[in-house]
């Protein structure tokens, strides 16, 4: 017979297999990477560009007028910062001996993991660019506490960030946000009993959703640990340009017996807006 569906390269089964591995793939990457709901999201898949403009509007004030006298025209000078997508990818090769053994679901733990990698360069790439915010709260090589997260929220207050806002700590950091909160014996947190269901989850602490990422960045020669705390959505002074999401393609290796399994994706991350009303970064003690 003809037109079988096979494993051969270029058939249908291999066409398929790219696709079941894609969808895999994507549900993963999407799945895993926390950072691009929390900040500034451009969409520029349908455009002919790889790069982004993100304004930054002045500071403007009113002042007194007197009667009669004409008014001053004020000058509205605006700051841009440009973001760039450029491409990150993966690629793993999977050989004919161990399809063979395992079938099309053998593929399923490799698309998990590749996607896993791609999320986790794209957290990774985000959480770097909060370390060009000019504020910042916590001790070097010290743990951070809850005056830490308490400076951080009035920090943006103080900058006219519009809220909600969201932060972003390192494991390590929620740890000692947990046991500074267990050990206070304030108006807020003592008492009889500690608000054990607060201490545990930490999901939200003085009105401020908190995310852990593992994938909070090492600094100070890997003495300390960068958080970050900042507006949620659009008003967040961290961006994500998106150009292309997960791509998957398979290409053959016949020599080696094998696929390569090739996972891309473009896309660009900046600090677009440095000051206080775009984000302030959580410095304390590393793991």
């Amino acid at each position: 017979m003809a037109n079988e569906v096979t494993t051969v390269a270029a058939s249908a089964g291999e066409l398929v297999a790219a696709e079941i591995v894609s969808r895999l793939i994507i549900d993963a990457a999407y799945a895993e990477a926390a950072l691009p709901p929390l900040v500034r999201v451009a969409d520029i898949s349908g455009d002919s560009t790889l790069t982004v403009e993100f304004p930054k509007w002045p500071l403007l004030a009113a002042v007194d007028l007197v009667e009669a006298v004409d008014m001053t025209n004020t000058a509205v000078n605006t700051t841009s910062t440009l973001v760039t997508a450029d491409e990150a990818g993966i690629m793993i090769t999977v050989t004919d001996m161990l399809l063979n053994g395992s079938g099309l679901g053998g593929l399923e733990p490799f698309a998990a993991e590749l996607g896993k990698a791609l999320a986790n360069k794209i957290d990774t790439d985000i959480l770097a660019t909060a370390a060009n915010f000019v504020n910042a709260v916590g001790t070097t090589a010290v743990n951070l506490t809850e005056a830490n997260f308490l400076s951080a929220i009035y920090t943006l207050e103080l900058g006219n960030a519009k809220g909600p806002f969201v932060s972003v700590l390192h494991p390590y950091q929620v740890s000692n946000l947990r046991s500074a909160i267990a050990a206070s014996t304030g108006a807020v947190w003592g008492g009889p009993s500690a608000p054990a269901s607060e201490v545990g989850s930490l999901g939200t602490l003085y009105g401020v959703d908190v995310v852990q990422s593992t994938n909070c960045a090492s600094v100070n020669l890997n003495a300390d640990r960068q958080g970050v705390m900042m507006p949620l959505g659009n008003q967040s002074g961290l961006a994500y340009v998106l150009k292309t999401g997960a791509k998957t393609e398979f290409q053959r290796d016949a020599s080696m017996r094998s696929t390569e399994i090739v996972v891309t994706a473009v896309y660009g991350q900046g600090c677009v807006n440095t000051a206080a009303n775009g984000g302030v970064k959580i410095v304390t003690k590393h793991e």
